[in-house]
């Protein structure tokens, strides 16, 4: 079993802007689907990877975070296409600016959260 340590301060700031980050986004690809007259179905497809997240953080597992990622880089090909595709879009951009700050925010707390668990085993 794994042991567990609390986080720090910084690790406790990474860790509530990505839940902050993570809300947003997952708003604005609602209101993106929505803004073209999406059904429920697609709002949900959409927002399906999103919610892998909401598994990795519950077990703070930093190997579920890295993957995480991984399927934030998806989104975020679509963010630029989006950007793009419909310039001057607000709703685009600030989906653009939400995925670069969630994957910079978990980057960051699996590098530090790491460094905590490891000087704590």
């Amino acid at each position: 079993m794994r042991a567990t340590c609390p986080r720090g301060g910084l690790t406790s700031s990474l860790w509530i802007a990505m839940w902050m980050t993570w809300i947003a986004l997952l708003l604005q690809q609602a209101a993106d689907v929505e803004r073209f007259s999406g059904t429920w179905a697609l709002t949900g497809l959409r927002c399906a990877p999103l919610i892998f997240y909401v598994w990795a953080a519950m077990k703070d597992g930093l190997r579920l975070f890295i993957w995480y990622e991984l399927i934030l880089l998806f989104y975020f090909i679509s963010c630029v296409e989006a950007v793009f595709a419909y310039r001057g879009d607000t709703l685009s951009i600030v989906g653009l600016t939400l995925v670069v700050i969630q994957f910079n925010c978990c980057m960051l707390y699996i590098r530090y959260r790491g460094r905590e668990l490891r000087d704590a085993g």
